[in-house]
């Protein structure tokens, strides 16, 4: 008897149980909307909510339906012949809804597609009853007004408005309505980042997106990325291998929806990162390249501890030390892409700035840093292997004299039992090398150049003067009195009438233009002499490339090119006076400055002479498009390194990688200084270039007209 009571009362607990799973399956009946909301009898209306089933019935103002399918979220039914405007009722056992009203007549939506899109999407909409002899059909799409460009009796065509949002479709025809289906809209409205490369995590941000990964295909420049996550208003993507810069596009349901431009970028650059040792909290300075301006998108970690990001751009970043950052690399990451530092140090000792930070052999360099012995003979300070002098110390300075026979190098500092490593230090200035504004050794340089033996030769009016590293000057071609004539054959014997440039092949073969003979004049390395061509026109420039195909300036008509057989082309259309020396890059592509009415630096390529560098007339320094000049009066370009180097207005000018700027002259001004100081870069002056060159090393050659010197610019 026992027994049986238990098992009663399980089978009766069992039933319970089912019975409860069974009621938390069947969901409430619930109508959410439903479409087309007119129409005749036999439309099909689509009805969207929760817990349809087999036994659920609908009725248009009391008249029963015939239900052609009945799922979970769906209904879908026949309007009754009969029946007539009213309320649409919907029944499931006990459970009742009035869903909305259904209108008796013509006009009546049957299907729409496609049903998302973004602005312009152009949208067919299937129906009866769309034509009038009164008023055209409007649609409008959640409340705003679409453009209709095609009108037929049951079929429409229409444009989805600007920011139209999501919502109901509604067509109006002479004051009869009828209400259709949601349509989703797309758009794109912001992507963060805009650069980077493949790994780099973007998040799309806008409206109508697919909450499945599955339902959205985004692609970078037409390569598809992969979807991170999803949501309605945002999408988390990975950027794929192989992107290149263009536009992102989201394709959904075959509806596609371009966004902003994505531009390719390399992984960050670190160039110098100073201090490399310090105490918690210190500020590291970061220069490079491929930054960001935005401190989300830039992660810095010393030995694997995030550093607090201070400032960034796109090539500095400043960031504190993080406390218990220990000894171990730094590490930039932008926008995903990862670049490795050098070995940063947290110890009380470090080396933030030199300045100056290049110089030559007694230079007085003022080290600033931390940690520091104040007996300044505690203080061990070299550059590359050799030990500086050092001064002068405080806890945070050291004054130092730049030693003999320095070459550029890093900078360390040793106190105690701690050592930093700090920037590095340039061997850089300037030195005279023959003649000066007191001086007779020139009477008036105007162009130079330098041989593989290491001399230097410098044409002075109507002769051509060596001048060996030494500095010891003589003449190496023309009259030995100067004189002007027009002659041919060895070193003096020879004679020339104003030479205004001159120029060197790889075979030490000097070409000279022979202003007022109006001829390019050769000289052998030997000293012979000879025309090489004949013109027409006063030259102004010159210029020879690494196959030794010469490029002169004609007064007031722009670039022109000598063949090997000495006959002049001209080169584009221009009526400038190209000045100074003429540059040519291993490209082919020719580079040449404007003259006192045109202060650009110009560019010849493809036919071609278009502006390279420059703005308006002045002397601020920035990109090519926004830099300004003044008087450009000659160009040297290094085709080893990319970079160029103009003379101008007594301060050379660079340009790399874009950007122009000033890095000797002026006493390391921005506004005009002349003078006549060697030294430092930053501390130089010169008085009124009238051309520049570069000798084998990369280094800069300048002669000045004021100064009548030559002089040599060390960058290397």
């Amino acid at each position: 008897m026992k027994t049986r009571l238990i098992l009663l009362s399980l089978l009766i607990i069992l039933f319970s149980a089912c019975k409860r799973d069974r009621n938390n399956d069947m969901r409430a009946l619930k109508v959410t909307s439903f479409w087309p909301t007119s129409g005749n009898a036999g439309t099909i209306v689509t009805m969207y909510g929760q817990g349809f089933g087999k036994n659920t019935t609908i009725a248009f103002n009391g008249k029963e339906a015939k239900v052609t399918d009945a799922r979970d979220t769906i209904l879908m039914a026949l309007v009754p012949e009969g029946g007539s405007t009213g309320m649409v009722v919907v029944k499931d056992g006990e459970s009742k809804i009035d869903a909305g009203n259904y209108t008796y007549q013509q006009l009546s939506m049957q299907r729409v597609a496609p049903l998302n899109g973004p602005a312009g999407t152009n949208i067919s909409i299937y129906g009866a009853g769309f034509s009038s002899l009164e008023t055209p059909a409007t649609v409008t799409i959640n409340g705003k007004a679409a453009v209709v460009t095609s009108i037929a009796d049951t079929v429409l065509v229409a444009a989805i408005p600007a920011n139209a949002g999501t919502g109901k479709i509604v067509v109006t025809v002479d004051g009869k309505m009828v209400e259709g289906p949601n349509f989703t809209y797309q758009q794109i409205n912001s992507m963060k980042p805009l650069k980077g490369g493949a790994g780099t995590e973007v998040m799309i941000s806008g409206t109508g997106f697919e909450t499945t990964n599955t339902g959205n295909t985004v692609t970078f420049n037409g390569k598809a990325a992969t979807i991170i996550s999803a949501q309605t208003t945002q999408l988390l993507v990975k950027v794929p291998e192989g992107v290149s810069s263009g536009p992102v596009a989201l394709t959904i349901n075959g509806q596609k929806t371009v966004g902003q431009q994505f531009t390719v970028v390399p992984k960050p650059l670190i160039n110098v990162v100073a201090p490399l040792s310090g105490p918690a909290s210190t500020t590291i300075d970061i220069a490079g390249d491929n930054f960001s301006t935005f401190n989300d998108e830039v992660i810095v970690t010393i030995n694997g501890q995030q550093a607090t990001i201070v400032t960034t751009t796109e090539k500095q970043i400043s960031v504190k030390v993080p406390a218990g950052a220990g000894t171990g690399k730094l590490v930039v990451t932008v926008n995903g892409q990862q670049s490795d530092g050098p070995v940063f140090k947290e110890q009380a000792l470090g080396v933030k700035q030199l300045i100056p930070d290049n110089g030559l052999a007694g230079t007085e360099v003022l080290v600033k840093g931390m940690g520091f012995n104040t007996n300044a003979a505690s203080n061990i300070v070299t550059i590359g292997s050799l030990n500086a002098t050092v001064t002068a110390a405080t806890d945070s300075t050291l004054k130092i004299i730049v030693p003999t026979g320095v070459s550029t190098g890093l900078l360390k500092v040793t106190a105690g039992t701690l050592d930093a490593t700090g920037p590095e230090f340039r061997r850089a200035g300037v030195v005279t090398i023959a003649g000066g504004p007191q001086l007779d050794v020139f009477a008036d340089p105007m162009g130079v150049v330098a041989d593989s033996k290491g001399n230097y030769f410098v044409v002075d009016r109507n002769v051509v003067k060596k001048v060996t590293a030494d500095g010891v000057v003589s003449i190496f071609a023309g009259r030995a009195d100067n004189s002007a004539g027009n002659a041919e054959g060895y070193g003096t014997n020879a004679a020339f009438n104003y030479i205004n440039n001159i120029v060197i092949d790889a075979q030490d073969n000097m070409y000279v233009s022979d202003g007022n003979n109006r001829a390019i004049r050769k000289i052998t390395a030997a000293g012979q002499v000879s025309t090489f061509a004949k013109v027409t026109l006063f030259v102004t420039g010159l210029g020879i490339d690494k196959n030794g195909l010469l490029y002169y300036g004609g007064q007031y008509n722009g670039l022109f090119k000598i063949d090997a057989l000495g006959n002049s082309s001209k080169l584009g259309v221009s009526y400038t006076s190209p000045p100074g020396n003429i540059a040519i890059n291993n490209a082919g592509v020719v580079y040449f400055a404007g003259d006192n009415d045109n202060p650009y630096v110009y560019s010849f390529t493809d036919d071609l002479v278009s502006r390279y560098a420059g703005s308006t007339f002045g002397y601020n320094n920035g990109s090519l498009t926004t830099a300004q000049f003044a008087s450009i009066n000659g160009i040297a370009y290094n085709r080893n390194t990319n970079e160029m180097y103009l003379a101008e207005n007594s301060a050379i000018r660079y340009i790399k990688d874009g950007q122009v700027t000033r890095i000797a002259g002026w006493n390391g001004g921005s506004s005009p200084a002349f003078g006549f100081v060697d030294g430092t870069l930053a501390k130089s002056l010169f008085n009124n270039f009238y051309n520049i060159a570069l000798d084998k090393e990369g280094n800069l050659l300048v002669v000045e007209r004021y100064n009548k010197s030559l002089r040599k610019i060390i960058l290397r």
